[in-house]
């Protein structure tokens, strides 16, 4: 259960979307929610500052929001934030679309290397409940964690879709039918497990199984459902890609298609 969220704030339209989220978020959950803004120069005015964020939330219908300013490293002052207010949640913009140099060695790529709670990247202009979610599920507790806080977040009457892709060759995709339902048989007990541990709500949970390449058949079911929250849980096959949170989180944080949930 979300019951306190964190929006780190750089002034940005960008992150202005994700207060937008994090507001809606907030109100749906009758969560509490702290915004955080670190000042880049020394010259700003933290009164006036202050005053703006505040009135930013008195807007967006959540006057009772805390405003915290906070001075130093953007990333590790977020960091230490997360971790002393015991956050739930974590919004943040996508303020990498600006980098020449891409999402690679951005803040928004360190602070989700360390972030104590799942990291939301909110890039939808339109903050409304959402109402069609996919999670990348496969074996993993990460994976599995990913799917529970989607669930948790989704408004009334969503639909949740859980992929899990069985990578092989696309030549090879229709190949050997004895092993292709036997990974059918496996995934549908574990959806069948997960679903019966989630919170009874108004809310659906859907399924599929695809074989073949795993940045192909995810851009296939992207492209057809066209969901409005992506789910991922942050694993890696070894300890280097686990530096860099993983490829397929990666590629989906470089150009999120939509908001974009990554749950370690």
């Amino acid at each position: 259960m979300v019951q306190h969220i964190l929006v780190a704030h750089d002034l940005s339209p960008e992150a202005d979307l994700a207060l937008q989220r994090g507001v809606q978020l907030a109100l749906q959950n009758g969560a509490r929610l702290t915004l955080l803004h670190v000042p880049t120069t020394a010259a700003a005015d933290d009164t006036a500052i202050r005053a703006r964020l505040q009135a930013r939330l008195q807007a967006l219908g959540l006057p009772q929001g805390k405003v915290l300013l906070r001075r130093g490293r953007p990333v590790v002052e977020i960091l230490l934030q997360a971790r002393g207010l015991a956050i739930d949640l974590l919004v943040l913009g996508a303020h990498h679309r600006q980098s020449p140099q891409g999402f690679a060695g951005t803040t928004l790529e360190r602070i989700l290397q360390s972030s104590p709670a799942p990291v939301l990247l909110a890039v939808n202009a339109e903050p409304a409940p959402w109402t069609r979610a996919l999670v990348a599920l496969d074996y993993s507790p990460c994976a599995s964690r990913a799917l529970r806080q989607a669930w948790a977040l989704l408004g009334d009457g969503a639909t949740l879709h859980a992929l899990h892709i069985h990578e092989v060759a696309e030549v090879h995709a229709s190949e050997d039918p004895v092993a292709v339902a036997f990974e059918r048989e496996l995934f549908d007990r574990l959806v069948s497990d997960e679903g019966s541990a989630l919170p009874a709500r108004p809310a659906q949970l859907s399924h599929e199984l695809r074989h073949g390449e795993r940045e192909s058949c995810l851009q296939a079911v992207l492209a057809e459902r066209q969901p409005q929250l992506l789910a991922l849980g942050a694993h890696s096959r070894g300890m280097l890609a686990d530096v860099l949170l993983g490829s397929l989180a990666l590629e989906l944080l470089r150009q999120p298609p939509c908001d974009v949930l990554v749950v370690r």
